[in-house]
């Protein structure tokens, strides 16, 4: 009886981490279209003011081959929630396209190693990252200011 309950307890504690360990990745509902940040280093004096007013901010954001992860939190364009502060990743659309976006000029479409390029320059810059998402998956990659 004694092995048991020891053998239960330990189940529902795995079952607890991985619970936790699950939840902390952001998944995409189908509903989702838009997701947005703020590019703000942790280093940048206005980033904790940013992050107690529960805006959305991000502060490391890799481009790998079929992924784009952005460490720091997000905001629903339709929901208005932001995520919590965490590593969020998500898939990209074998179509994505990379897009920096501005004032009344035309949007201007990068390459993806042209846009990582981009990104690191204006990774404190406070400027936009929007995602838009087709079909659960990341079609747009959008820097905007």
């Amino acid at each position: 009886m004694k092995k048991l309950k020891k053998l239960l307890s330990l189940l529902l504690v795995l079952i607890l981490i991985l619970g936790c360990a699950l939840t902390s990745k952001q998944e995409v509902s189908a509903k989702t279209k838009k997701l947005f940040t703020s590019l703000i280093q942790k280093s940048n004096p206005y980033y904790n003011d940013r992050v107690k007013e529960g805006m959305a901010v991000a502060y490391k954001v890799k481009l790998k081959s079929k992924t784009i992860i952005i460490h720091g939190s997000l905001s629903d364009f339709d929901e208005g929630e932001t995520t919590n502060i965490g590593v969020h990743t998500y898939k990209l659309s074998s179509e994505v396209k990379y897009i920096a976006r501005g004032g009344e000029a035309p949007d201007q479409e990068f390459s993806k190693k042209d846009f990582k390029k981009y990104l690191k320059k204006v990774k404190d810059s406070s400027l936009g990252l929007v995602l838009e998402f087709k079909k659960s998956k990341v079609s747009k990659v959008i820097i905007s200011s």
